[in-house]
């Protein structure tokens, strides 16, 4: 399966998000081509950061988060690809860039979006997913 990533199901697959993990985890076995706007990679490590900052995540084991995110295999695709449509997308939905690019991608690439972002979800039916949707 192809689908563009959203950086919020890589991180409730990497810390192991109570309410999201076990629907993440059977998305990341199903999936076999895995996509996102570069700045994913940021996005992850902030969300790192931040769980390390909330005491969610021992400091010690947040390297070897970032080496588990690599594994997962995202192609990373240069922002810039998607940028234009993403701000136009942005103006029309009021919906900020940083997730539009995510909508962009999938748009281009042919493929849904997989995410749990519930604004995403009732802006962008037609593309946006639940992972768990994707895996039946």
């Amino acid at each position: 399966m192809r689908a563009v990533v959203d950086t919020n199901v890589v991180a409730c697959y990497l810390l192991g998000t109570q309410e999201f993990a076990d629907e993440a985890q059977q998305f990341w076995q199903n999936v076999s081509e895995p996509f996102a706007p570069a700045l994913w990679e940021a996005e992850i490590a902030n969300v790192i950061w931040m769980s390390v900052r909330a005491g969610v995540l021992p400091e010690s084991e947040a390297p070897s988060k970032l080496t588990l995110a690599a594994r997962l295999g995202v192609h990373s695709v240069p922002t810039r690809a998607v940028w234009r449509g993403a701000l136009l997308r942005s103006v029309r939905t009021g919906i900020a860039v940083y997730d539009t690019l995510f909508v962009e991608l999938a748009e281009r690439e042919r493929s849904p979006l997989v995410t749990f972002d519930r604004r995403l979800l009732a802006a962008c039916p037609e593309i946006a997913r639940r992972p768990g949707e994707l895996a039946r």
